[in-house]
């Protein structure tokens, strides 16, 4: 990672290895139980058919993310 400029947060960043494990651990679960499952098997459709899904998708995962 390269950081540029003088205004960065340094305090973001964690510096004791076994918190920054532990806190990107409860990031993964947090993140892994946001996430749909995709239906099985082929799906057609035009781009703004997958666009409009993706969409949908990506505000379902907010919504779960921000309900934590």
């Amino acid at each position: 990672m390269k950081i540029v400029g003088p205004k960065i947060d340094h305090s973001a960043f964690e510096l004791n290895p076994q918190e920054a494990y532990r806190r990107g651990r409860v990031l993964d679960a947090m993140l892994r139980s946001a996430n749909l499952k995709h239906p099985r098997g082929v799906t057609r459709g035009t781009f703004a058919d997958f666009a409009r899904w993706d969409a949908a998708r990506a505000v379902e995962i907010a919504r779960r993310l921000n309900a934590e």
